[in-house]
């Protein structure tokens, strides 16, 4: 079944007869035997992104680049999607859309993976990640992340914990530079900002943690898991909207997962957010002015 998703890929395409469409998969997400068969069908047109010796021992289960081994129309392109898709299931985590060629585009992904941390130690970076890479797109301010994207044209990324019926996951488009004449990234700082929001997921199973003693009833078994997902979707959510801090990015979290249906598109909450987003002050002190006890008993506030 042709899904919404791979028409907008060949539809990107159509106009970029140069481009070629490539995927990361990660290969630790397949079980043995389907990493042996995705090895066997595309093994061919696939390349390490750990090229580096040093990765020797995780290079079977990491991230590979893949592509079609033609790509001389539209057609073919499409096949290698739906292939791989077929083949490894969930384990693509990006579609890339870039005029490098492909060896040279893994090779220079590999020199993204890894970073130096706000503690000055190297790291090994799953900067393709779903939880990463928005976070890292999002910081271009920093060292090596523009050199990351200066040959993709389009970074598709899955959206985690989202589909829209029938199975079909989400998938949100990250804009590159599209500079197929780059190739190589040099060392990527993180700040500590970043390094908080990248290793935020900490965060998460602590504001549930906090959620569950909030409320009357604690969250068990599935029930647990939607939460999660649920503080992760408003965690990502507060980023986007421009919330930098940790705290504030809490303070939002843990607001709407206790009181979404009542505050959720209200005036209060509207203002709350422009007072803290314009004003440079906590998210905090700005619910206390504008959101009353009251409000959120209320089934929704305008």
């Amino acid at each position: 079944m042709t899904t919404t998703f791979a028409r907008g890929l060949v539809e990107q395409l159509r106009p970029l007869p140069d481009h070629r469409l490539t995927a990361i998969v990660e290969m630790a997400r397949l079980s043995p035997p389907e990493r042996q068969q995705v090895f066997d069908t595309f093994g061919n047109a696939g390349y390490p992104i750990l090229h580096q010796q040093d990765f020797a021992n995780l290079r079977d289960i990491g991230p590979w680049l893949f592509c079609s081994r033609e790509h001389t129309n539209l057609q073919r392109q499409f096949d290698f999607h739906h292939d791989l898709s077929k083949a490894a299931g969930d384990a693509p985590t990006s579609w890339l859309i870039s005029a490098l060629e492909p060896s040279r585009l893994a090779f220079h992904l590999g020199e993204a993976a890894i970073a130096r941390g706000p503690d000055g130690r190297t790291h090994l970076l799953r900067f393709y990640s779903e939880k990463a890479f928005p976070v890292l797109h999002s910081r271009q301010d920093l060292p090596g992340i523009v050199h990351l994207l200066a040959p993709i044209h389009s970074w598709w990324l899955r959206e985690p914990e989202s589909d829209v019926g029938d199975g079909e996951k989400v998938w949100r488009r990250y804009a590159g530079k599209d500079r197929a004449d780059y190739c190589g990234v040099p060392p990527i700082h993180l700040d500590q900002l970043c390094w908080d929001d990248l290793t935020g997921d900490a965060l998460s199973y602590r504001l549930v943690d906090l959620i569950d003693k909030l409320q009357v009833t604690p969250a068990t078994g599935g029930c647990h898991g939607k939460r999660l997902a649920q503080v992760r979707k408003l965690l990502a959510e507060a980023r986007r909207m421009g919330f930098r801090q940790q705290a504030d990015q809490s303070d939002y979290a843990l607001l709407m997962a206790l009181h979404d249906r009542a505050l959720r598109g209200g005036l209060p909450l509207q203002a709350a957010l422009k007072d803290a987003l314009e004003g440079k002050q906590p998210l905090a002190q700005a619910l206390k002015r504008h959101i009353t006890p009251k409000m959120l008993t209320s089934p929704h506030h305008v």
